[in-house]
């Protein structure tokens, strides 16, 4: 653009080649006025394209000029005026922001992240309403509501915190895995503790798993219910959720071999006949001596069998349990099974 001095020069340069005029003084006389052919052949004289030719003409140059001044200027120094108030980088940054709101409002609103479905596995001797109250899990909760503060746990969807808290509430989970699948439902994996025995204590009996976790803890020997009843043992502490203490703990090693030793004997049997490991009563363990077992036959009786080594206890449970199942002790007196020798000898009571 051309300044206003460029313009102003521009316009004085104009008049080139034309006489100045002069205001007459106030005492110079008046003179009478031409006649109109005259004033025409004077207005005439003017050539009014040669004029607008010779300002295009400055112009151009003026321009030129200034252009050639700018390009002496180095380009750091240079001032543009943007195409568009926006480049690209703010375009994109606003396209971001906007995006994540959106994704934001979604999230907090739309009804694909309200909990409507869930649905519980694995589980057996738990029920689904019992695990789902304990989860604290509520139907038309957000998604969200149950993940961790762990940035990435938010970004995993992870209920590790939720987890948690059941394995610390819940002594039958011994795992738990909580998934979300989308829209809306949550998935809760259980996998529980088996419960293997029981342990007689002083004040009740405390229910095990294979690995000696307490399950739970009862006070009547009714609610042992067909799991067997390990006695003769000196019982230190037993809290839920944790391993059973016992001061000695060899005799407890052995019952939970012989333990073993039925259910191996189970597993090899044919299924759906009767079951060794639901038919024994008690496992009594007499310190630093024999082994008792209590075992229930089809018929409803009662065999006390009395073990001593247990360096063939799996084959000799796997013929206790075809010899019940065969009626082999059915008709007998009461009396006791010796499997302590090579011989498995029936003696009657006393």
């Amino acid at each position: 653009m051309i300044d206003d001095e460029e313009l102003k020069k521009l316009f004085e340069d104009s008049g080139d080649g034309q006489e100045e005029n002069t205001c007459p003084s106030d005492d110079a006389p008046l003179k009478a006025p031409s006649s109109p052919k005259k004033a025409a052949a004077k207005n005439e004289s003017i050539d009014l394209k040669k004029i607008i030719s010779n300002l295009k003409r400055k112009i151009r140059k003026a321009a030129e000029k200034r252009k050639e001044r700018r390009s002496d200027i180095p380009l750091k120094d240079r001032e543009y005026l943007p195409d568009f108030p926006i480049n690209f980088r703010g375009v994109l940054m606003i396209f971001l922001i906007l995006s994540v709101m959106v994704l934001v409002l979604s999230i907090i609103f739309l009804p694909a992240y309200r909990v409507q479905t869930i649905r519980v596995e694995g589980n057996i001797a738990l029920s689904d309403d019992r695990i789902i109250n304990e989860s604290g899990i509520r139907y038309g909760d957000h998604l969200f509501s149950g993940v961790s503060g762990n940035p990435l746990e938010w970004v995993r969807l992870d209920y590790g915190k939720t987890e948690r808290k059941m394995l610390e509430k819940e002594p039958h989970i011994k795992d738990i895995r909580i998934t979300v699948n989308f829209p809306s439902t949550i998935v809760i994996y259980v996998e529980e503790r088996n419960k293997v025995a029981y342990i007689k204590m002083p004040d009740g009996y405390a229910a095990i798993d294979d690995e000696g976790t307490v399950i739970e803890l009862v006070t009547s020997p009714e609610d042992t219910g067909n799991h067997a009843v390990i006695c003769g043992l000196d019982v230190y502490g037993a809290a839920l959720g944790e391993k059973i203490v016992i001061r000695d703990d060899t005799d407890y090693r052995k019952a939970l071999v012989v333990l073993g030793s039925i259910i191996n004997a189970d597993l090899s049997g044919v299924k759906g006949e009767y079951m060794l490991f639901e038919n024994i009563k008690e496992i009594r363990v007499i310190p630093g001596g024999n082994i008792f077992l209590t075992v229930v036959t089809p018929s409803g009786s009662e065999l006390q069998v009395k073990l001593a080594s247990l360096d063939n206890i799996t084959e000799d449970m796997s013929w206790l349990r075809y010899a019940v199942l065969k009626g082999a002790f059915e008709g007998l007196p009461d009396g006791a099974l010796d499997m302590t020798g090579e011989e498995k000898i029936y003696r009657r009571y006393d």
